[in-house]
């Protein structure tokens, strides 16, 4: 038997939001990404200045340069993800290339008075690099996927035995109940000796394993435009507007095995696309005129997005994939039992909305030692709690400011960095990064969304970089190298359970990115 439901979505109604916590967070995260030099300091270096990255960071750094400059940067990063569910630990290995950064400077020398420099310049970066491969799969420990589905549908009852209805009013209804229903997982109920009928929305199978796999791509870049003005070398001051472009697909598949057969899985298709807009105001200043130690401030605008999601999903009794000595494996015909059924609840949705990430407000200070050693170090805090949405046309979204305040936190960065010049032209760097969890111990991701079925969720935990880097200045041409190690833990739901806390997945994000910069100062 073969049935699909496809629904074409003609309205937006408030309880439609396609959007979550989760999904926000990825476009107000920044990556430590940029320059190699930029990048080899921890991406410490905003109050020593005169690199492209600092334009993204501390816009009156760009005043500390006294030449044009042109640079272009790529890196290759080996991502590996450990995640471990109730004992079984499935390995995530992934390498990826990426156009980081490429941008110039042009300084100009002011004719007379207090105004020493004004410089121009633009950079392009890749803000937030996206791209990933994970699995995970192991025992449900009595816990099931279909225990979120009975819940929906008891929080808003249709009628089970008659799925062609909901056809025409799918927004009324929880879409992951539907797919539920539909794909034959939920009991349509029986009539009791006196009449009345019980068991609606019970699930029918009692799963034994499950197991999730995702493949995302694409991220978020940033384009700034920076102007820069050296105040006789004392105070510097700098304005950058950011423009921010989002490219982001996600697709996983879920699936739940019973001790006989596999049950079902559950495919998704998400994806983000829009743009933004932003802006940075900074200022450093040398407070004694005699030493090279320097402060500095900047305070970075909310990014503006306009952005649409498109999400669209399907449930099917033939599981595509099991675990198969410690590893996701795609089934073949002979490993796998065809149920009778094979459903799918589709038709694409799309969600046109805005987002206003939040205010983020940096501090630093610099030191330099003659012309041997550079220090920096910097603070950066941001309250991801305080991001807001609203529905195109500037209707409200009251359920996630509720959500943003419910499971995000304030964020803190620590970085410092130094450089150390052996002779001059070769210099040694090396840095450390420190981003606190951006989640609440209690985050979970509530399905406030009716056609919203990626019931998984990640609660990230703080983020270490580590990195190292050297480089070599000719007369005009120079090259920089960049390591960078980070780890960053956290708990992966595939699920949300309301009644029960149901177990996580412990993940260990582990990553090893090489960056290397070529440029001409002029």
């Amino acid at each position: 038997m073969r049935k699909y439901i496809f629904t074409a979505l003609l309205a937006v109604v408030t309880s439609a939001a396609a959007q979550s916590t989760y999904e926000a967070v990825r476009l107000i995260d920044t990556g430590l990404t940029g320059t190699a030099r930029f990048v080899g300091m921890g991406g410490s270096m905003s109050i020593l200045g005169a690199d492209l990255s600092v334009l993204g960071v501390n816009p009156a750094g760009a005043a500390l340069y006294r030449s044009s400059d042109l640079s272009i940067t790529g890196s290759v990063t080996t991502h590996k993800i450990d995640a471990d569910y109730l004992g079984t630990t499935l390995k995530n290995d992934k390498t990826v290339f990426s156009f980081d950064n490429v941008g110039a400077m042009f300084s100009y020398r002011a004719a007379s008075g207090s105004l020493e420099f004004i410089n121009v310049g633009f950079n392009y970066k890749r803000r937030n690099n996206l791209q990933r491969e994970f699995a995970m799969a192991g025992a449900s420990g009595g816990y099931s996927q279909m225990f979120q589905m009975q819940q929906l549908y008891n929080n808003n009852p249709f009628d089970i035995t008659n799925m062609s209805y909901q056809h025409y009013t799918s927004l009324s209804y929880p879409w992951l109940a539907l797919l539920g229903a539909d794909g034959g997982l939920l009991f349509a109920g029986e009539e009791s000796a006196d009449g009345t009928i019980i068991d609606e929305g019970v699930p029918m199978y009692s799963p034994t394993s499950l197991s999730y796999r995702s493949e995302e791509r694409g991220g978020v870049d940033e384009v700034d435009l920076n102007v820069s003005f050296n105040l006789n070398n004392q105070v510097y001051l700098g304005f950058t507007v950011g423009a921010h472009y989002v490219d982001y697909s996600r697709y996983s598949v879920y699936g739940e095995d019973d001790a006989y057969d596999p049950i079902y899985t559950l495919n998704n298709w998400y994806d983000t696309r829009g743009e933004g807009i932003d802006m940075k105001f900074g200022i450093i200043v040398r407070p004694f005129y005699y030493s090279s130690f320097r402060i500095g401030a900047s305070v970075h605008s909310p990014t503006w997005y306009s952005l649409t999601d498109r999400m669209s999903a399907a449930i099917n009794g033939q599981p595509a994939e099991a675990v198969i000595n410690g590893q996701l494996t795609e089934y073949t015909t002979g490993q796998m039992d065809t149920r009778s059924y094979d459903y799918a609840y589709g038709g694409d949705y799309f969600l046109d909305y805005h987002l206003e990430t939040p205010w983020t407000f940096n501090v630093g200070a610099a030191y330099t030692f003659g012309d041997f050693l550079a220090l920096n170090a910097e603070y950066e805090y941001t309250d991801y709690s305080s991001a807001s949405m609203e529905y195109e046309g500037g209707y409200s979204m009251p359920e996630m400011e509720a959500e943003f305040e419910n499971n995000l936190r304030e964020v803190h960065k620590f970085r410092v960095g130094a450089e150390l010049m052996l002779d001059k032209n070769f210099s040694i760097r090396c840095g450390y990064n420190h981003t606190t969890a951006p989640y609440k111990k209690s985050a979970s991701k509530y399905m406030l969304s009716y056609v919203d079925t990626n019931t998984e969720y990640l609660n990230n935990f703080a983020t270490n970089n580590y990195t190292a880097g050297f480089g070599y200045r000719g007369n005009s041409f120079y090259f920089d190298a960049a390591y960078v190690y980070t780890r960053q833990e956290a708990d992966f739901y595939p699920f949300y359970d309301a009644e029960y806390i149901n177990p996580s997945a412990a993940v260990d994000d582990k990553k090893s990115k090489f960056v290397v910069s070529v440029g001409m100062r002029f």
